[in-house]
């Protein structure tokens, strides 16, 4: 089994640009979503951990002689390949339009300091870095949607395949007690992991909308 089906999404570490006057409540809110990026990455890391665990355990059991569980297990493998592409392809996106988000945000400084001293350009200037950071947190929100909606459409296909790893063993004649343990152990950590990064990325998105409602208001 390929350690790629459940690689770890790599933690966010984009600066998040907003309004250099911010109140207590956008601070707080900041300092939330930071929080919610170490709990993906430290959930990631722990389920990333006890599946290979679970990986090896299963090939020490004699997988081999269980004929039944192996082409399973590769499906799984495939599939998992196939949401970590798609995974891959949310967040390539996402860089995109939030790159071309700050590049606007680097030229509305610039501006603020070409116009220093005109009050009344300032103003102009200012509202639009507003406006313009707040479309940056507005990008990122739809690239975290996007992933939780990868993350959905494949769960109950990745979900399937665990069952169906499970019921091979319990039903394999050349599987040992041992094996049909380890494999339950495994298809829940499997499940786990896919519940937990799915519910991560929401709490993530939910803290940055209220960070752009705050900002807004």
């Amino acid at each position: 089994m390929s350690a790629h089906p459940f690689a770890i999404e790599a933690l966010e570490s984009r600066t998040l640009l907003s309004a250099s006057a911010v109140n207590a409540t956008a601070k707080l809110d900041r300092l939330l979503i930071r929080v919610d990026l170490l709990k993906f990455r430290a959930d990631a890391l722990a389920g990333r951990a006890a599946i290979l665990s679970d990986r090896l355990n299963i090939k020490a059991d004699n997988l081999a002689a269980a004929t039944t569980v192996t082409p399973l297990l590769t499906q799984l493998r495939n599939d998992a390949k196939a949401m970590g592409t798609a995974l891959k392809i949310d967040r390539l996106t996402e860089a995109a339009n939030t790159l071309a988000d700050q590049s606007v945000i680097v030229t509305d400084l610039k501006q603020i300091l070409l116009d220093k001293g005109n009050a009344t350009a300032l103003v102009v200037d200012r509202a639009k870095l507003h406006t313009d950071r707040l479309q940056l947190q507005a990008d990122l929100i739809a690239g975290l949607d996007a992933r939780i909606a990868t993350r959905q459409s494949y769960h109950d296909t990745l979900f399937n395949d665990s069952q169906a790893i499970l019921a091979a063993a319990n039903s394999d004649p050349n599987a040992s007690d041992k094996l049909k343990t380890d494999v339950q152990t495994f298809v829940t950590d499997v499940t786990d992991k896919l519940d937990k990064m799915s519910a991560d990325l929401s709490k993530v998105s939910a803290d940055r909308a209220k960070l752009v409602a705050d900002l807004s208001a």
